[in-house]
């Protein structure tokens, strides 16, 4: 980008960002206008919002400008941008210094403004009930994992003469296969090509005057289309979530964002088992060569970092305990794992270490300036107190009713709702969804200590173990990893002094952790965690509803803190049709399917 006239002008497409000297009124007449978006906010409860070009944000940032002054109390807004060509950080800054952009959302853009790295990234805006996800990449390509119903198109970019990949029929029936009927679109251009391949895409197009000196443009609606298969899944509007931990807490607090009424039933209450953890670490599972599994890992660890921005920022209550991680390659597997990735470099995994950065050990070593330590405990608490009271009551079964509906059986008697998420505690002794069966329990103690500890930085140092520090010489460490005998046991984990000479033992490496003479063990903590075989998540649709209703958020193993959040905001999105925050092949690593359930038959696993 260089600036040209005073505007920012694309050397590499020989176009401007903007088609006029007036940007604003650009916007609000191609874009805002053309698609009715004033009167279409007022009488909505959920709108999906795309475009084609985020460019700087303008036009998004117009937008919820209107959303903020015209929808109604309790509406959402999901958008979707596609950038091939995402602006530097303080090209960005620049250009919203020249249009005045220094609005709370303009702020909040430029403070969650993704690495360059492809694929899918989510920008949170809660002060206007609304999330942006912004797709880093060729659109072609990206828009066909995308999932969710588009209202509304801005067909923006630069001139379809020097940016064909954008302006094509590919792009187009992409677009229309993501378009809810009766979908609108505006656009700046009227070049005759683009309206045939709109019209071949499935859309009336109409050529309206232009904006400013331009002659025409174009904007239109997708068609109804004869012999298309009506879908006979309803929004959910009323939906139980069952457990509260972490994973549960997360999906309800997406759902009552998006305006949905929520009911959480947990007899332990808030953060009753795992998720009662006094202090977790926020870090990537990262690959030197699975993309996938680093994309999960980015995407969880931008959101959960988001979140507690949002609930700190409400509650005024601290949750991060320590910022910045690195990672020792201690054993010989860790020093294995430090240098496949440092090989691979970081553009192979989202960015997210530093190629050099602080370590307390001479060790090969990571440094994730953004990872975290956080009272899982506090995150819990903040996420409840933006809810509805937790329902201290047993689910004892979930009946499928031919309504659509689904029925659960408690304390209270029977009560129906739209949707259910399960996000079951390890170790739950009633069994819900098939999937629990594959299901594997395991505890972990941590230990809170006094030891002479150097002052490193303030940063988690991880390796074999954790040692996450606190002022005065005082650190959590941890965690044990004890496989437990019988899965289905509703027994507490149990702490010993044993598991605290454990956490010791491997930690050390850990400068002020050598003598364990000089350790004083100030309070312990357990918690039994659920994994399956691959240590991923089961996120998704259970078998045991066919129709979607049934929706499973289980087995978060020890990164809740990594994948629960993430979760959330996936199964919000997806049992509301909104734009999903994982592509279609990323997300299917979470998928409950992949798992052979045990009595299942093998041939249909």
């Amino acid at each position: 980008m260089e600036w040209r006239d005073g505007l920012p002008f694309a050397v590499d497409y020989g176009d401007g960002y903007f088609g006029s000297r007036d940007p604003r009124s650009e916007v609000q007449e191609v874009f805002i206008g053309a698609n009715a978006l004033a009167s279409r906010f007022r009488q909505c409860r959920r709108f999906v919002l795309a475009e084609t070009g985020f460019g700087s944000g303008l036009n998004l940032l117009m937008a919820l400008q209107t959303w903020r002054h015209e929808a109604p109390p309790g509406a959402f807004l999901s958008m979707l941008s596609l950038e091939a060509h995402p602006l530097a950080p303080e090209d960005l800054a620049a250009i919203h210094a020249t249009l005045g952009l220094d609005g709370t959302d303009a702020r909040r853009l430029r403070s969650q403004y993704p690495p360059p790295v492809a694929g899918l990234h989510r920008i949170e805006f809660p002060e206007a009930r609304a999330v942006l996800t912004l797709a880093l990449g060729d659109a072609a390509p990206l828009l066909s994992g995308v999932a969710g119903q588009v209202d509304a198109w801005f067909l923006d970019g630069f001139a379809p003469r020097s940016n064909p990949a954008l302006w094509n029929t590919g792009v187009f029936r992409q677009i229309a296969r993501l378009s809810a009927p009766g979908a609108t679109f505006g656009t700046y251009t009227a070049a005759g090509q683009v309206r045939r391949d709109l019209e071949d895409a499935g859309f009336e197009v109409r050529r309206v005057p232009g904006h400013g000196r331009k002659r025409e443009r174009l904007q239109g609606t997708l068609r109804t289309r004869p012999n298309t298969p009506v879908s006979s899944r309803s929004v959910p509007e009323r939906v139980a979530v069952v457990g509260a931990g972490l994973a549960g807490l997360a999906a309800a607090h997406a759902l009552q964002a998006r305006g949905v009424t929520v009911e959480v039933f947990d007899p332990a209450g808030v953060a009753g088992g795992a998720s009662g953890n006094p202090a977790g670490v926020l870090l990537p599972n990262l690959h030197p060569q699975d993309l996938e599994l680093n994309q999960i890992a980015l995407a969880g660890m931008r959101h959960t970092a988001a979140l507690t921005d949002h609930l700190e920022g409400k509650t005024h209550r601290p949750i991060r305990l320590a910022s910045g991680v690195a990672f020792h390659g201690i054993s010989a597997h860790g020093r294995k794992r430090v240098q496949r990735l440092q090989k691979a470099g970081p553009a192979r995994a989202g960015l997210l270490f530093a190629p050099e950065g602080p370590g307390c050990n001479p060790a090969p070593h990571l440094f994730y300036p953004d990872a975290l330590a956080l009272d899982i405990r506090a995150l819990c608490e903040a996420l409840a107190a933006e809810l509805a009271p937790v329902r201290h009551e047993t689910v004892q079964d979930i009946q499928t009713l031919a309504n659509g509906s689904l029925r659960l059986q408690g304390a209270s008697g029977l009560e129906e709702y739209d949707a259910v998420v399960l996000a079951l505690a390890a170790g739950h002794q009633r069994p819900l969804c098939p999937e629990q069966a594959a299901i594997a329990t395991v505890d972990g103690q941590m230990s809170r200590i006094q030891a002479p500890l150097p002052d490193w930085g303030g940063f988690v140092a991880t390796g074999q173990g954790y040692c996450i520090p606190e002022a005065h010489g005082r650190a959590w460490i941890g965690a044990t990893y004890r496989h437990t005998a019988a899965p289905a046991t509703t027994a507490p984990a149990y702490t010993t002094a044993e598991d605290d000479q454990a956490n010791l033992r491997h930690l050390s490496w850990v400068p002020g952790l050598q003598d364990p003479s000089e350790v004083k063990v100030l309070a312990r903590w357990a918690g039994t965690r659920a994994v399956v075989r691959d240590r991923l998540p089961l996120v998704g649709p259970s078998r045991m509803d066919p129709e979607g209703r049934v929706m499973l958020s289980l087995a978060h193993g020890s990164r809740g803190l990594l994948y629960a959040p993430l979760a959330g905001e996936w199964l919000a999105d997806h049992l509301l049709g909104l734009i999903e925050p994982l592509d279609a092949h990323t997300r299917a690593r979470l998928d409950p399917m992949r798992i052979a359930v045990p009595g299942e038959d093998s041939a249909e696993s």
